[in-house]
């Protein structure tokens, strides 16, 4: 009354009282009607105005956080709600990434007790038995022999990492790692699934063509002599890559992919360079990741331009890297923008989780829409559209 709140149309008082909170004099109000956002605050600054009121405020509302109790989850520094890190947990209060496939096309996987539990039956595209001859190697300033399958034998069933490597379970485990599972680490999209393609061999040398074949049949594409891909990936994570200029055979392959319907993620480039003078993340279609590090600036090493996509964690140095799964059940660190682009997969299969019906294109508006700009003093020759956020990209997602 002494507001000058003047009834509703059927005489109703205007406000009432829900309850008494447990302070002094807190209460819980309401309004007759229903309210926009205008007139609620028109309301507010209405009863705010008696000085017997000391503050009114919107009883909003709070959700849950999710801190996984994997044990080393806090040397995560990449996926945490800070201004370095890609807002995970905020993200994992909607999704986890439930019923997406994501393909790792990488150096193949190995077994690990963190990871293990979320990957599929996967395909090995290193056709080169004996690698790759002395002029296809020098391209890349490699060795003679370089690329062998190590397995002894060409395209095969079994995606195993033959060499060690642990660069395909590094990346598998930044986009899937098990979860809340009392282990190891966190994975960003923790309840999808990994398909992994081994397409990289000795050295972690990758054939262009085993490698185009590869991202295409990951998608779900038919390859020649080889058995149909049952679990057709929703995103496609690729950590390799050239430092030549796209090329058509492999922008004919990414089209192909992202026309099956996958997001195709990319690395950048480590050669702190233009993007567009690497291969696959010079293409068209893609979504082009570079790296940032503990201080939310471009890493070193990270190639950049105006055609790269988006930004995300890669580190940068020996204790300021990216902490994922490796060989023998073990945790590690790596830096590079191969770990920078699983962060960007596992977002994506965040997206694409709470929004299957979105095109890849679509996904990929969603993903740049919403990541935070980096300022140019951090990023002088340009980190795309910023820093990849999973809170803002999977609320955006779930929008009407």
């Amino acid at each position: 009354a002494r507001a000058g709140l003047a009834p509703v149309a059927d005489g109703r008082a205007r406000v009432r009282t829900l309850r008494q909170m447990a302070l002094p004099g807190m209460r819980v109000i309401a309004a007759a009607t229903p309210l926009d956002r205008d007139a609620a605050a028109a309301l507010m600054r209405q009863l705010a105005a008696d000085r017997n009121v000391e503050f009114v405020q919107v009883d909003a509302g709070v959700r849950t956080q999710l801190v996984p109790n994997d044990p080393q989850f806090s040397k995560q520094w990449h996926y945490a709600d800070t201004a370095a890190g890609i807002r995970a947990p905020t993200a994992w209060n909607t999704t986890s990434g439930a019923g997406v496939v994501v393909a790792v096309v990488d150096s193949g996987i190995m077994p690990h007790t963190d990871l293990n539990a979320n990957v599929l039956p996967g395909y090995d595209f290193v056709s080169a038995v004996n690698g790759r001859n002395a002029a296809e190697c020098a391209i890349d300033g490699m060795q003679a022999g370089c690329g062998k399958s190590l397995d002894g034998d060409g395209r095969d069933a079994n995606p195993l990492d033959s060499e060690g490597n642990t660069h395909g379970n590094h990346v598998a485990g930044t986009i899937a790692a098990v979860t809340n599972n009392a282990k190891g680490v966190a994975g960003i999209a923790y309840g999808a699934k990994i398909l992994p393609v081994r397409a990289a061999g000795s050295g972690g040398y990758n054939a262009h063509s085993d490698t185009i074949d590869a991202i295409f049949w990951a998608s779900g594409g038919r390859v020649a002599g080889v058995p149909d891909n049952v679990s057709p990936a929703e995103v496609i994570n690729v950590s390799l890559g050239s430092e030549i200029a796209c090329t058509p055979a492999w922008q004919a392959g990414i089209d192909a992919a992202v026309a099956n319907g996958a997001v195709v993620v990319v690395a950048a480039g480590n050669g702190d360079n233009n993007v567009a003078n690497n291969v696959p993340a010079g293409c068209n279609n893609v979504v082009a990741v570079g790296a940032t590090n503990k201080s939310g600036a471009r890493s070193s090493f990270s190639a950049w331009g105006p055609t790269l996509d988006l930004s995300a964690p890669g580190g940068d140095g020996l204790f300021n890297g990216v902490i994922s799964t490796v060989a023998n059940d073990g945790y590690g660190q790596m830096s590079g923008t191969s770990m920078a682009s699983p962060h960007v997969a596992g977002v994506a299969a965040l997206v694409r989780s709470v929004a299957p019906g979105k095109t890849p294109a679509q996904v990929e508006v969603i993903l740049k829409s919403t990541a935070r700009p980096i300022p140019a003093s951090k990023c002088s020759k340009g980190c795309g559209a910023g820093l990849v956020d999973a809170a803002a990209a999977v609320a955006a997602a779930k929008a009407p």
